[in-house]
């Protein structure tokens, strides 16, 4: 057997609970986000939230579209050529 089988097992040392972060708090208030999945009222009421990294996305993609076109219309010009 190796000593990895036979091994004791040490007991979980018990930390302290966690003092809560103010600033997260204040921020789950400010932006209306819930953590406790029970609270099936308040899922619904916040049921739909949009995601931060879609939307970001999506004005990023619009900017890059504008810049280009503006670019393509830059090269046609007779100064630019």
């Amino acid at each position: 057997m190796c000593n990895v089988c036979t091994r004791d097992v040490a007991p979980a040392i018990e930390t302290p609970p966690a003092k809560p972060n103010r600033t997260l708090e204040r921020m789950k208030k400010k932006h209306n986000i819930t953590t406790n999945p029970h609270d099936e009222e308040r899922q619904k009421e916040v049921a739909y939230q949009p995601d931060l990294l879609a939307i970001s996305t999506q004005y990023s993609k619009v900017a890059y579209d504008l810049f280009k076109q503006g670019l393509v219309r830059l090269q046609e010009t007779k100064a630019f050529v």
